[in-house]
């Protein structure tokens, strides 16, 4: 860790300032990474670096809610224990960060109903959303690890018409006079278009296009993995830079959208917001500008992730026995991904009335969202644990191809049948 280790400490609000931003109304936050193991380490990192800028800019601790699996401070592979950087060599960013919701309390339902205020959920002694017609409310979600309209959790999938059935009925609700929504996954576009409203008074950035990979970055030797993905180091590196209480989100979607090498920043939902100061949803007191640590970011698409991971490990040691270890689990991984592809193709020529082909190499557009949800939930918690299966994430157009041959509610039900009943004879859950 640098000596700027504590830097971010010096930055932190006192007790007596407020979430109230310039025009006097309360701004949340909710922060949520969907992520968990030391293979996904960004997603958290990502999360807890957002914290100390938003915290740092002035929104207190009462007004934000953080999801965060807290698997990576005391991780085996952790070369320093009890911290958490985000950029190489940068400072610690995980002290401080609230305990929100941790472990087995990040699932997409405790994130849907904290998001809305459930009462019930309040009263189980969970923080949720108290906003009112009048407030802001911010919302950064990091799932890179993620299929087409739907975010992957440790514990479950968030699928994408709930999470805008949520948005829209708080819309109606009046619970915000604005929100903000920062989603940085793959395939994160289709979480979003054609699907939030443009007068929803809910602004949506999102890292990718609908069908298009996100991408890591600073693969890390001694850490061992990488620390960030693209869009968030580009956003959270204007953040730290900028006067947030005069920067536009339309300049900050620009900066964003100009940083990016391989992904294609999109925007969805109620593009008026643009207008709005950062500040406005990130918190407006000004902070001294950070010295920018690194901006160079040699990407990765998120499924080759643990394939370039192995390869640098096999390249950069002269152990021979360790060397040997990165081939045979490089070996394993590769191999393992070969048995997927056979078995998915076995598990579709067994489906009747479908077209095999349309379905493993085709792209049809999803509109069959009920029969997509049960093969996908049941793909997860039947077949392959897709929260930890980065390759995995590349077969759910599958799924999409196979419900839009559908011609009613039974055909997805043999089709669901006929998943557990493959996995189960020949699939190891993992």
């Amino acid at each position: 860790i640098s000596n700027d280790a504590n830097k971010l400490d010096l930055l932190k609000p006192t007790p007596s300032e407020q979430a109230w931003n310039h025009t006097g109304q309360i701004t949340w936050v909710v922060l949520a990474s969907g992520a968990n193991t030391w293979d996904r380490y960004a997603d958290q990192a990502n999360v807890y670096h957002a914290y100390q800028m938003i915290h740092a800019h002035g929104i207190p601790d009462e007004n934000i809610i953080v999801f965060h699996y807290d698997d990576l401070a005391d991780n085996p592979s952790n070369p320093y224990p009890g911290t958490v950087i985000n950029l190489p060599g940068g400072p610690d960013v995980y002290k401080g960060v609230p305990k929100t919701y941790t472990k087995t309390d990040v699932t997409p339902e405790n994130f849907l109903a904290a998001l809305r205020g459930d009462e019930k959920l309040e009263k189980s002694g969970k923080k949720v959303v108290k906003s009112g017609p009048n407030d802001r409310i911010f919302v950064f979600l990091n799932g890179a690890h993620s299929g087409e309209q739907t975010v992957m959790f440790p514990n479950g999938v968030l699928h994408a018409q709930d999470l805008n059935n949520v948005l829209i009925d708080m819309h109606k609700q009046n619970r915000f006079k604005g929100m903000t929504f920062y989603l940085d996954s793959s395939y994160s576009g289709s979480m979003f278009d054609k699907l939030l409203p443009n007068n929803s008074n809910i602004y949506a950035v999102t890292t990718s296009r609908p069908d298009q990979l996100t991408y890591l970055c600073y693969n890390d030797s001694k850490w061992g993995t990488y620390l960030a993905t693209e869009f968030a180091n580009a956003w959270l590196n204007d953040s730290d830079h900028s006067d947030l209480s005069k920067e536009l989100l339309s300049e900050q979607f620009e900066f964003i959208h100009k940083y990016q090498v391989y992904e294609v920043a999109m925007q969805y939902g109620d593009l008026s917001i643009v207008n709005e100061t950062v500040g406005t949803y990130m918190g407006n007191k000004k902070v001294p500008s950070q010295t920018s640590i690194q901006t160079a970011c040699k990407s990765v698409p998120v499924p080759e992730a643990p394939v370039y991971r192995l390869q640098r490990l096999i390249t950069s040691t002269n152990n021979i026995e360790l060397k040997q270890k990165y081939v045979t689990e490089l070996e394993g991984l590769l191999s393992r991904r070969k048995l997927m592809d056979k078995q998915i193709e076995e598990y579709v020529n067994e489906l009747p009335a479908i077209d095999a082909n349309i379905t493993l190499n085709g792209k049809l557009e999803l509109n069959n969202r009920d029969c997509y949800k049960q093969l996908v939930n049941t793909f997860y918690h039947k077949c392959y644990n897709l929260s930890k299966n980065t390759y995995g994430i590349q077969k759910l157009q599958t799924f999409v191809n196979i419900c839009e041959q559908m011609r009613d509610s039974s055909d997805a039900d043999i089709a669901v049948n006929r998943l557990i009943q493959y996995c189960d004879r020949n699939v190891y859950y993992n």
